[in-house]
């Protein structure tokens, strides 16, 4: 395993600092315990062929399915009412043209600035937009700007423009945010931004469960050099300083932690979002008050299974099926707090997605969680048991049109949904727009190009127990940086792999070449788990499937025998 630390140029000029991003397997790990290589570098596309239509990769070009998609009557059952919905990859809104002028990067860059008393001036000039109980001294030097705010928004109410942005926090913070980022680098596609937009935080690496598929080979025992609570304070108020507007803790088993609450609480003083991923088992009614309490909105609980004994075998112990339905019904019942269901597909549980769909909307869950089956930690040793491209796609279908419904919201890890959805919502359907969920009309599909699918190390980092930040919760191999180390931002903004993650044209496969790259970019865990490889194909998708046939199949039948 590669891990070298030399000095790198600094986009914005000059050498910068030794980072301290390194390439290497956790050493309790999976992957470490079967010597599972990761190249530091990744390869360089030696295809001279850079066109959309290309045969080399997949029996499908992106060329042939989005022909094939401006083409396609959609039928009732998909959301298109049997219109003729004819699909283009150029969504524009008239805002892009302001941010991409130079003045108007300018002037980002002085309202989002941090002042005196803590708010920036984006946040005061939204927060007096149409609020009759503002100052007049306010309203009058906020003017000009009230009235650009009230061109960009079309036909958005005041009302509801206030309630939606100017009174929720975590919004406001995710826009300074953005603000900040296209006044440093310019709108680009996808966007690249000066601090993520949310954090995934392993919290810790204890777990009262040993499910088959853990990607963070988590345990019984608290990792010895897991951050003290006085350090995971300073993390949050790091990420508070840098205006991330949104947090999910996961692990491990985040309810084990003693730390949880007021780790929550320090987020919630900052106006961070939070959410929380849980086997759900330890949720009891007073458990989803004090998550409430402490503004914890979103639980998202796993369940492998419909089967109470399929969902036990594959979590390694019995009861435990029934503990997380209780406590789902917990999250249900307690007021200001949603539900999530999240599953984890392969070929053990393909056949029950529709089942499981069903299952969360009679328990009341507000979202489904769809998570990629990745081959890390030890999920390494059922890679046979991966979706094929063919079933990942029917998968992906099958989301879009339950996204299309209304029944229920729809998020997955897997980016190719940003594909499917613009290929078969009609346009004023719900679009899926990266990590942060989705939206509806052409306004979604143009945030959508900017989220741009894959956000690793991009638009969101996982910070794990013990302070290390990787790109994601699927690579932790990709060392960024330690906040033992050095700070969060810097660690973000300055580390080896950043160029590689954001820049789309620095793949290999058909990622290179799709012409739905900037709304999906191929997932970079996948590629990652079994190539090797940052910037590879993504070998799950549609488009790449001669790359899996000839490739991944023997891989995954090597790791069952290593």
């Amino acid at each position: 395993m590669n891990t070298p630390s030399n000095n790198q140029t600094d986009p914005r000029g000059g050498q910068c600092p030794e980072y301290d991003s390194r390439t290497e397997a956790p050493c309790c790990s999976t992957a470490h315990q079967v010597g599972k290589v990761y190249e530091h570098v990744g390869a360089v596309s030696t295809n001279a062929n850079k066109r959309s239509d290309r045969s080399e990769d997949g029996e499908v070009s992106s060329k042939q399915y989005a022909d094939g998609a401006r083409a396609r009557r959609h039928d009732a059952g998909g959301g298109g009412g049997g219109d003729n919905k004819h699909i283009h990859l150029d969504y524009s809104h008239p805002l892009e043209g302001y941010l991409a002028k130079w003045w108007m990067q300018r002037l980002l860059g002085y309202v989002s600035k941090p002042r005196a008393g803590g708010r920036t001036m984006i946040e005061e000039v939204i927060q007096t937009y149409a609020d009759p109980a503002a100052p007049a001294w306010q309203r009058i030097k906020y003017w000009p700007l009230h009235r650009f705010i009230r061109r960009v928004k079309g036909s958005v109410t005041d009302e509801t423009f206030r309630r939606r942005i100017a009174e929720h926090r975590s919004t406001l913070r995710g826009l300074v945010a953005t603000a900040r980022s296209v006044a440093e680098y310019g709108l680009m596609l996808p966007q690249r931004f000066s601090a993520p937009l949310i954090v995934i935080w392993n919290f810790t690496n204890r777990c009262n469960l040993s499910c088959a598929h853990c990607y963070q080979d988590s345990g019984s025992a608290r990792a010895a050099d897991e951050l003290t609570l006085e350090e995971k304070l300073d993390l949050i108020d790091q990420l508070g300083a840098a205006y991330v507007p949104m947090m999910s803790f996961a692990g491990g088993e985040p309810t084990i932690s003693p730390d949880l609450f007021p780790v929550l609480e320090r987020c919630r003083e900052h106006g961070i979002h939070t959410s929380l991923a849980t086997n759900g088992t330890l949720i009891t009614p007073e458990y989803a008050a004090k998550l409430a309490d402490v503004t914890c909105k979103y639980i998202e609980v796993s369940l492998d299974s419909v089967d109470a004994d399929k969902h036990d075998t594959f979590r390694g112990q019995p009861g435990m099926w029934e503990r997380s339905v209780r406590g789902m019904k917990n999250v249900v019942a307690q007021d200001g707090v949603r539900l999530g269901v999240a599953m984890c597909v392969h070929q053990g549980n393909f056949d029950e997605v529709e089942d499981m769909l069903e299952f969360a909307v009679d328990l009341g869950a507000s979202c489904f969680a769809h998570f990629n089956f990745i081959p890390v930690g030890r999920g390494l040793n059922m890679a046979k048991f991966d979706l094929t491209p063919g079933q990942r796609e029917e998968l992906l279908c099958m989301f879009n049109e339950w996204m299309q419904s209304g029944k229920i919201s729809i998020l997955s890890t897997a980016p190719q949904l940003g594909r499917v959805s613009l290929a078969h919502a009609p346009l004023e359907g719900l679009q899926s727009c990266s990590h942060v969920g989705g939206g509806g009309g052409e306004k979604a599909r143009v945030v959508a190009k900017y989220l741009g699918g894959c956000g690793a190390g991009r638009t969101y980092v996982c910070a794990q127990p013990d302070g290390t930040i990787t790109p994601c919760v699927y690579m932790p191999q990709r060392v960024l940086g330690n906040v033992r180390n050095r700070p969060f931002l810097d660690i973000f903004r300055r580390n080896e792999f950043a160029d590689s993650l954001c820049d789309r044209e620095q793949r290999t496969g058909h990622c290179e070449v799709c012409e739905f790259k900037y709304y999906c970019g191929g997932c970079r865990a996948r590629a990652d788990a079994y190539f090797g490889q940052v910037n590879a194909a993504d070998p799950g998708c549609l488009l790449n499937d001669k790359h899996w046939d000839a490739l991944v199949e023997p891989v995954a039948e090597s790791l069952q025998h290593t």
